[in-house]
C-alpha cells in the first residue's frame, strides 16, 4: 500500500458475468500469507474474505482507507482512459489478455516515473 505500485492482476473474466467478489475468491484470497487482508468496499466483505470492513474502523483509520480507495480508483480510472475496461474488445479473445498486461505495465511505469496516483 505504501507505494501504489500495482501488485496483482487477474483475468480476463468474461463479459461482465463475474462480480468482483468473485474475481477475488478466485485466486487473490489464496495468494494472501496468513494475518494479511486486502481493502475492498462492501462488495468484497463475507465471511470467508480477508478484507476489512470500513464500518469497523476508528475515524482515523476510515480516513486512511478513504485516502487508499481513491488512490486505487486513480489507477482503475487510468485503464479505463486506455479503454479496456468498459468497451467491448472486438479483436482475437486471445489477445485481451495480451493487451491487458501491456497496459498495465504501461500504468506501471507511468507512476513509477513519478506520475504517482498522490501520496498517502
Amino acid at each position: 500500500m505504501a507505494t501504489g505500485y500495482i501488485v496483482h492482476i487477474n483475468g480476463p473474466f468474461c463479459c461482465g458475468e463475474w462480480p468482483d467478489r468473485r474475481i477475488a475468491r478466485s485466486l487473490l484470497h489464496h495468494m494472501l500469507p496468513a494475518g494479511e487482508y486486502y481493502l475492498g468496499d462492501a462488495g468484497y466483505i463475507d465471511s470467508t474474505a480477508p478484507s476489512v470492513c470500513r464500518q469497523d474502523l476508528s475515524q482515523a483509520e476510515k480516513r486512511i482507507f478513504d485516502v487508499l480507495m481513491a488512490r486505487h480508483e486513480t489507477v482503475n480510472r487510468r485503464f479505463k482512459e486506455w479503454g479496456v475496461l468498459g468497451q467491448t474488445f472486438r479483436h482475437a479473445e486471445e489477445l485481451h489478455k495480451e493487451i491487458f498486461q501491456a497496459i498495465v505495465v504501461l500504468v506501471q511505469l507511468d507512476i513509477e516515473a513519478g506520475n504517482s496516483t498522490f501520496i498517502v
